[in-house]
C-alpha cells in the first residue's frame, strides 16, 4: 500500500487541534447513546413481552431484526460518512434512533414497536465507524488505545443509563407505563444530542483534506475512493482484514449479548430474584465490563491490539466455562445475597471477558485508510452486531431450550475471539494520513 504524506498547517493536522475536544465529546456521547438504545430491548425484555402480550422469543426476534437493520444502517452510514462527511452522517444517525426511542415508548402494539426498533437499528448503524473515524483522524498521539477504550466504555455507561432510567420509571409508574416512560425520556435526550451535534460538531480535517486533494486531481489513481466505498474495503489488500474484523466483531457480540439478552430474564424469571437485586447485579456486570475497556486499551498500547484482545478473550473463556459448568451440574443458583454464590462471580468474569471491545474500534480505524475508514469500520462492526447481537441469541435459545444454558453458550464468543485475534492484521499506533 503506497502512502502520500500530507502537510500540517492550513487544512492539515495542526489546525484540527482546537477542535479535538469537541470531536471527542461527541464520540463519547454517540457511543453512550448507542449503548443506551441497544439495552432498551434487553433490559426490560420481560416487561415488553407482557405489555404487547407476546412471548419472550418474539421480543428476542425484535432484537434479532434490529441487529440486521443495523447492518443496513452501517453500510449506508459508512458510505455516506466517507462520501459526504462524518459530521452530518453522525447527526442523522443520532436523530434517527432518538426518534425511534420516542416512538417506541408510544407504540400501541407489537408490530409498531418492531418498526421503531428497525428504525433504531438503521440509526445505530452509523455511530461506531463514524465516532472512531473522527477520533483516529484527530488524535495525534500513537498511544490511542487508552482513549479508544474509554470511548468504547461509554457504550456500557449508556447501558447503565438505560437500566437506571427504566428501573426508576418501572418503580414510579409500574410495568407498562414504566418502560414506556423510560423510552420517551431516553429518546428526548438523544434528540437533544443530535441537534447539538448539528451545531457544534466539526468535520474531520483529514477527511476534508482528502476531499480537496481528490477534487484537485492530486490523489494517485490507486488511492482514489470509488463511488461505492463498500467495494473498496474488499480490494487493494483490505479484503482479508475486512472479513477477519467482521468475524471478530461477531465473536465479541456473542460474548456481550449473551448477557444482555438473557441475564435479566435468568435472574428475574428463572431464579426469582427481586427486580431491585436483579438490576443491581446487571449494573455490576456493566460496571465490570466498562472498566475492562480502557484497561484493555492501555494493554494494547503496551503490547499490540491483537495480544490485548487475546488476553481479554482468554479471561472470557474462563468465566463462561465456569458458568457453563454450574449450569450443567445444576448449581447455577443465585439469591438476594448474591455475592455468596459462585454463579455471581462466574457472571462477573463473563462480563469482564468482553474487554476486547476496548481495542476493536481503534484497531479497525488504524487498519482502514481515511478514504474508506467509515465504510470499513461500520461494515465490520455492524455485520458483527447483526450476527452476534441479533441472530445468535435467537439461535442459542432455540438450541439450548432454557435461558441459563442459552446464556452459557456465550462461551462461543471468547473462544472465537481468541483465535481470530491472532489472525487479524495489526497496525498498532501507525501514523494516520489524509491520503494513504
Amino acid at each position: 500500500m503506497s502512502t502520500l504524506r500530507t502537510p500540517t498547517g492550513a487544512g492539515g493536522l495542526t489546525s484540527a487541534r482546537p477542535l479535538t475536544g469537541r470531536i471527542l465529546f461527541f464520540a463519547f456521547l454517540g457511543t453512550l447513546f448507542d449503548g443506551a438504545e441497544l439495552n432498551l430491548v434487553g433490559y426490560p425484555l420481560s416487561y415488553l413481552a407482557d405489555s404487547f402480550h407476546v412471548s419472550t422469543i418474539q421480543i428476542v426476534q425484535v432484537a434479532t431484526l434490529q441487529g440486521f437493520a443495523s447492518i443496513a444502517g452501517g453500510i449506508l452510514c459508512g458510505w455516506l460518512g466517507d462520501l459526504y462527511g462524518r459530521r452530518w452522517t453522525y447527526t442523522g444517525s443520532v436523530l434517527a434512533f432518538g426518534v425511534a426511542a420516542l416512538l417506541g415508548g408510544l407504540a400501541p402494539n407489537y408490530f409498531v414497536f418492531l418498526l421503531t426498533r428497525l428504525l433504531a437499528g438503521v440509526g445505530m448503524g452509523g455511530l461506531f465507524g463514524l465516532s472512531f473515524s473522527m477520533f483516529a483522524e484527530c488524535w495525534k498521539t500513537r498511544k490511542r488505545g487508552m482513549m479508544g477504550g474509554s470511548i468504547q466504555a461509554m457504550y456500557f455507561v449508556g447501558q447503565i443509563l438505560t437500566e437506571g432510567v427504566v428501573y426508576a420509571c418501572l418503580v414510579a409508574f409500574g410495568e407498562d407505563r414504566g418502560w414506556r416512560t423510560g423510552y420517551v425520556l431516553i429518546g428526548v435526550a438523544t434528540l437533544v444530542i443530535g441537534v447539538a451535534s448539528a451545531v457544534l460538531l466539526p468535520e474531520s480535517e483529514q477527511w476534508l483534506l482528502y476531499q480537496r486533494e481528490l477534487k484537485a486531481g492530486r490523489v494517485p489513481e490507486e488511492l482514489r475512493r470509488t463511488k461505492v466505498p463498500l467495494f473498496d474495503v474488499f480490494r487493494g489488500g483490505y479484503a482479508l482484514g475486512t472479513i477477519l474484523f467482521m468475524a471478530l466483531a461477531t465473536a465479541l457480540f456473542l460474548t456481550t449479548n449473551s448477557l444482555i439478552s438473557y441475564l435479566s430474564t435468568f435472574l428475574i424469571k428463572v431464579e426469582k430474584v427481586p427486580l431491585g437485586t436483579a438490576s443491581l447485579i446487571v449494573l455490576l456486570g456493566l460496571v465490570v465490563t466498562g472498566i475492562t475497556y480502557p484497561l484493555t486499551g492501555i494493554l494494547s498500547d503496551v503490547l499490540k491490539r491483537k495480544w490485548a484482545m487475546f488476553a481479554s478473550a482468554v479471561f472470557g473463556v474462563l468465566g463462561f466455562g465456569w458458568f457453563l459448568s454450574l449450569v450443567v451440574s445444576g448449581s447455577a443458583k443465585i439469591g438476594t445475597d448474591f455475592w455468596a454464590y459462585p454463579t455471581f462471580w462466574a457472571l462477573m468474569m463473563c462480563a469482564g471477558g468482553s474487554g476486547g471491545f476496548g481495542v476493536l474500534g481503534i484497531w479497525m480505524a488504524e487498519f482502514f485508510p481515511t478514504r474508506v475508514r467509515s465504510s470499513g469500520s461500520n461494515l465490520s462492526y455492524y455485520a458483527g452486531r447483526g450476527f452476534g447481537a441479533g441472530l445468535f441469541p435467537l439461535v442459542a435459545l432455540s438450541l439450548a431450550g432454557t435461558v441459563p444454558l442459552a446464556l452459557a453458550l456465550g462461551i462461543v464468543g471468547p473462544v472465537a475471539a481468541a483465535v481470530l485475534a491472532i489472525a487479524a492484521p495489526d497496525k498498532t499506533g501507525r501514523r494516520i494520513e489524509a491520503i494513504e
